[in-house]
């Protein structure tokens, strides 16, 4: 799952041409990932509350006309962040511990981000964003892939018997977003295990498509 420690940002690289100014002259994905390392750290040190353009734009040495060119709000840049974290967070989940306990790590870890400075800026797009920016980061690609890596491990070590719906798949995680949302909070350590034991597996167990 999201492993929070391996967020961390790549700071700004201060060589190569720069402006009469002092300002690094970066152009493209350069660019890019420097305003987004910039508003990766400010985001880790100031929360959502205290997140700004101007933050950002004093930190990376980026004009704020620059930023807004590719973003239109703090609410579009977070997304940035959030999506380039989540493609980028490592989802190593070892040898594998069995379909249980892999399903529980990768909801703690799930749990273990929203409960960092991040989980407030996930509300925050929420709240604040219009329709377009309310998403769940955990609904992507990166961790659809995750799940369906647990479950094909299950189904090679004979825990399940077929390849489970789409909709089971995401259960699990689409529950913990929606507590989340709903409470502030992400679900507790006992309450996920419930959750995996009760409602997920029993979900994936039931959707099997046998082929």
């Amino acid at each position: 799952m999201v492993d929070v420690s391996a967020w961390n940002t790549r700071g700004v690289s201060t060589s190569g041409p720069t402006q009469a100014d002092g300002r690094q002259r970066r152009r493209g994905q350069a660019l890019v990932d420097a305003i987004l390392d910039a508003a990766h750290a400010e985001l880790a040190e100031n929360g959502w509350e205290g997140f700004t353009v101007d933050g950002v734009s004093v930190r990376s040495g980026a004009a704020k006309s620059v930023i807004y060119r590719r973003w239109r709000s703090r609410v579009d840049l977070a997304v940035g962040v959030l999506q380039r974290a989540n493609l980028a967070a490592p989802h190593t989940l070892g040898a594998g511990g069995g379909l249980r306990t892999d399903l529980v790590d990768f909801l703690t870890g799930m749990a273990a981000f929203l409960r960092s400075p991040f989980g407030a800026a996930v509300r925050g797009i929420e709240r604040d964003g219009d329709a377009a920016n309310r998403f769940s980061i955990f609904e992507g690609e990166a961790h659809v892939a995750a799940v369906q890596k647990i479950v094909d491990r299950a189904i090679a070590a004979g825990e399940l018997g077929g390849q489970p719906s789409a909709l089971a798949l995401n259960l699990g995680h689409s529950l913990v977003m929606t507590d989340f949302l709903h409470v502030h909070e992400p679900p507790s350590d006992d309450a996920i295990v419930e959750l995996v034991d009760t409602v997920w597996i029993p979900a994936l167990r039931q959707s099997e498509r046998h082929t």
